[in-house]
């Protein structure tokens, strides 16, 4: 599939909303900034993979096995290397629900055993993807030759996981419709899939992408619907980065500045291993913070190294903690996945042209 840098920005912008979900928090009451964030994550999955099965000419299995195999190679070896080594290290929920972290299901089982928030609760991200990964294919890949019939099929499933979204027609308490599975959360990848479905057919309006009204409008829709409490979040987010995914497939976006920002060699690079950032950072935040940070800086009932009231007014700094987390933890993370980006994944991922090649066309 051609490659779109701004994907790769988008990837950025989606990862660094994550982060100040979780390491600003004073931002983070304020904003859905990491509901949005794996969101769009969800609608760049939902599209690049679908975008990859409906271009496959091969024969059902062998198709199947090289999608599985290459999604392999790409996500399981840091995802269990990071189990591994929190298990090492003692982690009580990855020791705790070990089975569930091996078997892509921690999301199910957050919400059965009530599980409180730890250094892996984002896990359940990657497990709904994961999920979907392993059963879409046969959608795609069964109906790819039955155009009308795979968009049926898409619409059904933005439909009902879309009803059960906004409308929790299903009590969010049932195992597996609540909130953090596979059913609701599959509307955004749906929505993502239908766009790479419209891409392919190129039926999508060119008025839509090059309308600087419409870019203006979408953005100032996406700032007010994550800055309030309205329900239908869940409902207007995906559209709206289905239409920031389709922009980035024509020809970026009118804005000049946001344009070239999601263009920008760093921005692009640091999107690029964006999964490796979403991986690491809760497990960074979670131990810096108790074995480094707090012991300097003091929390609750705990009394740091610094003398708060000696700096006078900057003593009010001891309650934003979060202005020094935000760029530290997201430095840090960083940094890490960079390293393993350079030293381990990107060894891996070269495997997966030389073992599951696929097929120009």
């Amino acid at each position: 599939m051609r490659y779109f840098k701004q994907l790769d920005g988008l990837r950025f912008v989606a990862v660094f909303l994550v982060l100040i979900e979780h390491f600003a928090i004073f931002i983070g009451r304020h904003i859905s900034a990491g509901y949005y964030g794996v969101n769009l994550f969800f609608v760049i999955s939902g599209f690049l993979i679908t975008s990859i099965l409906i271009k496959s000419t091969e024969p059902f299995n062998k198709a199947y096995k090289k999608f599985i195999g290459r999604r392999t190679l790409r996500i399981f070896p840091i995802y269990y290397l990071t189990i591994l080594v929190l298990f090492l290290i003692g982690n009580k929920a990855v020791h705790q629900y070990l089975i569930y972290c091996l078997t892509y299901t921690y999301n199910y089982a957050w919400l059965h055993f009530d599980i409180p928030l730890n250094a892996i609760a984002h896990f359940w991200s990657l497990c709904v993807e994961e999920q979907f990964y392993l059963f879409w294919p046969f959608i795609i890949l069964g109906l790819r030759n039955k155009a009308g019939l795979m968009k049926f099929a898409i619409l059904l499933l933005i439909l009902v996981c879309g009803i059960q979204q906004q409308f929790q027609v299903v009590k969010t308490t049932t195992l597996f419709i609540n909130n953090y599975g596979l059913i609701p959360q599959a509307f955004a990848l749906g929505i993502g899939a239908l766009g790479a479905v419209l891409y392919k057919e190129k039926k999508v309006p060119l008025k839509l992408l090059e309308s600087r009204i419409i870019e203006y409008g979408s953005i100032a829709v996406l700032i007010f619907i994550i800055s309030t409490k309205f329900q239908i979040k869940p409902f207007i987010c995906p559209i709206i980065s289905l239409l920031f995914v389709l922009k980035t497939t024509h020809k970026g976006f009118v804005i000049p500045i946001l344009n070239n920002f999601l263009s920008n060699k760093t921005i692009v690079y640091i999107g690029s291993i964006s999964y490796g950032i979403y991986l690491y950072h809760l497990p960074v935040g979670y131990y810096v913070t108790e074995y480094i940070f707090d012991p300097i800086w003091g929390s609750g009932q705990i009394n740091g190294i610094i003398n708060w009231e000696s700096l006078g007014k900057f003593g009010k700094l001891q309650w934003h903690s979060w202005i020094i987390k935000l760029p530290l933890y997201s430095f840090l993370t960083i940094i890490l996945a960079r390293i393993s980006y350079k030293y381990f994944e990107k060894n891996l991922l070269t495997l997966k042209d030389k073992w599951f090649k696929y097929e120009r066309i």
